[in-house]
């Protein structure tokens, strides 16, 4: 009997590797065999490899994605260092769309699975990890066909981590810059009553967040509305939160029905704006039309009843700050629960990476990959837009300065305006803004004094409403 062991590099410690479970589901019934083990980002290489090491597996399969490459690059050599003998595999899409490089830069890899990875895993299993081609691409059955990724024990392992699902595979989009787009990942799906099936089995452990990984959940009608109404009717005792990204543009009236009648707290969109810009839409071949989408997600905010992310991609071909504002300041008067400011990320194998130079767009030739500069947006223009990024995240959606926020706004032209002079600050604050909130509270005070100190009083009062709503106590004199 062969062990396998199945090596995740996590983001963080409550992420989990869809993937790997996926790997593992569909050898059942093999005689090999396999275990999990998750790692985080932020261990050492050599800790990784000296724990994978103790398992003395036969082989060592790793998943490789833009947050985990750099890691995994120096965990292998450790891991060939400690085990000789052992054999060792790679996939997902790092690995998956540039096997001849991982095969160049790491001779000692045995083997790189390329495509949807489950029937080359298996096909290396059933032929005892030996093979004449160290490239395997064996084509997976239809998705509707691949069994529940998880067990009752993986599902104990799970606890107090994110449970990630996929109803469906793959995009009818063609964005350019995701890898979902390629012609290699046309959209599949799992039959309702499957989904609803394998759904109940995963609320019965009651996890904490339910990650749908669909591109665009919403698509067809009759399947997506049977399996919300299903978790309207079946999740509510089970304290889990279902994360679904969908596309605004495909809600109707009925839809807002079923919405209407969620738990609050049981769903929450993410909904990737990206830009409003129409020659940016049309530049990265995105459908829709704005004005219409941002009339449904102000339904749908005004719902109350479901909880909304949107989505904003800086660096964009034709986006310059001018229209990056103007998507701001809408997503901004929106009042969504969550905004996120990201930043173009040029991925191996997807068309905004063959049209880079066409576009001038400048981009880190090492995961993730991230835009540095574009024909629109210089490189100081990024960086200024990547401290509004973190301003965003660590004041504005955290909730904890609502009225100081608000009462900013007024004296700003724009929510925009006051997130790049809020940034203009943090480029010269000297003391780390964490995520603590008496650290948001310093930085704003500091704000206050400097940029606002004409209307100190009122702000500041502002400021310690907000600071006595989170603890209860009051942290600023009255100075």
């Amino acid at each position: 009997m062969k062990k396998i062991l199945l090596a995740a590099v996590n983001a963080r410690y409550t992420h989990s590797c869809l993937a790997l479970y996926c790997l593992k589901s569909y050898t059942r019934g093999t005689d090999a065999e396999i275990t999990i083990r998750e790692y985080s980002i932020n261990r050492p290489a050599p800790e990784i490899a000296e724990n994978i090491a103790s398992a003395r597996p036969d082989a060592v399969a790793f998943s490789v994605y833009i947050w985990n490459v750099e890691l995994i690059k120096k965990i292998l050599p450790e891991v060939r260092r400690r085990l000789a003998d052992c054999v060792i595999i790679l996939g997902g899409p790092e690995a998956s769309y540039n096997p001849g490089s991982w095969l160049d830069a790491y001779p000692f890899t045995n083997y790189v699975i390329t495509g949807r990875g489950e029937a080359g895993f298996r096909f290396l299993v059933e032929n005892n990890m030996r093979h004449t081609e160290k490239i395997i691409n064996v084509p997976n059955p239809p998705f509707g066909e691949m069994p529940l990724p998880y067990d009752h024990g993986d599902m104990e392992n799970l606890k107090n981590r994110y449970v990630y699902y996929e109803s469906s595979r793959g995009c009818p989009f063609q964005c350019s810059y995701c890898l979902s787009s390629r012609d290699d990942q046309k959209w599949e799906a799992k039959r309702p009553e499957t989904v609803m099936e394998e759904l109940a089995f995963i609320l019965s452990h009651r996890p904490r967040l339910l990650k749908f990984v669909d591109r665009t959940f919403n698509l067809k009608r009759e399947r997506y509305r049977k399996i919300w109404n299903f978790l309207i009717d079946n999740g509510r005792d089970a304290a889990t939160t279902c994360h679904f990204e969908i596309y605004p543009g495909l809600l109707d009236g009925d839809d807002f029905a079923i919405l209407s009648r969620c738990p609050k707290g049981l769903f929450q969109f993410e909904i990737g704006v990206q830009s409003t810009n129409p020659e940016t839409l049309a530049a990265v071949k995105r459908n829709g039309n704005w004005e219409h989408d941002r009339a449904v997600i102000e339904r749908l905010v005004g719902l109350g009843t479901v909880r909304v992310h949107l989505d904003l991609i800086a660096g964009l071909p034709f986006d310059d700050k001018s229209s990056i504002g103007s998507a701001f300041n809408s997503l901004y008067a929106l009042r969504p629960d969550h905004i996120q400011l990201g930043f173009l990320k040029v991925l191996p194998g997807t068309e905004m990476m063959e049209r880079a130079d066409e576009f001038g767009i400048v981009y880190a030739k090492s995961a993730p990959y991230q835009v540095l500069e574009t024909g629109w947006l210089g490189a100081e223009d990024i960086r200024v837009l990547e401290r509004v990024a973190f301003l965003i995240d660590r004041l504005r959606n955290t909730c904890r300065f609502r009225a100081t926020l608000a009462a900013m706004e007024r004296l700003s032209i724009t929510p925009f305006d006051l997130f790049l002079a809020l940034a203009d600050s943090l480029a010269g604050y000297s003391v780390p803004l964490t995520r603590a909130p008496e650290s948001g509270a310093g930085f704003l005070a500091q704000v206050i004094k400097e940029r606002f100190f004409e209307k100190k009083g009122f702000l500041m009062d502002a400021l310690r409403r907000d600071c006595r709503s989170a603890s209860g106590k009051r942290p600023f004199s009255e100075k």
